[in-house]
């Protein structure tokens, strides 16, 4: 009898620690913000038209404020190809598609400042 309580309990514990799965880390969800991800994209490539510092006149993009006011407007423009009425930046070639992900990035993740 007690063989098999012993053979029991070690075949319990060995199916209990088969069944239990082991805690995987949490994942960090690194969010994309204007000050870290987007004005260092502004500033190589859009100024000077939309960066007043740098004698731009359009649209200021300058600031976190205003640029957010914009930001659904520059992805639909920073997405229209070259010869496409709007497309930006203005006589200069297309952003690369990993430049417009992260400008799509953050407006999907709230338009974050910092």
């Amino acid at each position: 009898m007690k063989k098999i309580f012993i053979a029991v309990l070690v075949g319990s514990v060995a199916l209990f620690a088969a069944c239990t799965k082991k805690a995987s880390p949490a994942k960090v969800v690194v969010k994309t913000n204007y000050n870290i991800d987007i004005v260092p994209l502004l500033q190589a490539r859009c100024t000077p038209c939309h960066l007043p510092s740098q004698k731009g006149f359009k649209a200021n993009f300058e600031n976190y404020e205003s640029a957010k006011k914009y930001a659904a407007d520059m992805v639909t423009r920073i997405q229209l190809n070259p010869g496409d009425k709007g497309f930006m930046p203005f006589k200069h070639a297309k952003l690369a598609e990993e430049e417009i992900a992260v400008f799509k990035k953050w407006v999907a993740d709230g338009l974050l400042e910092k």
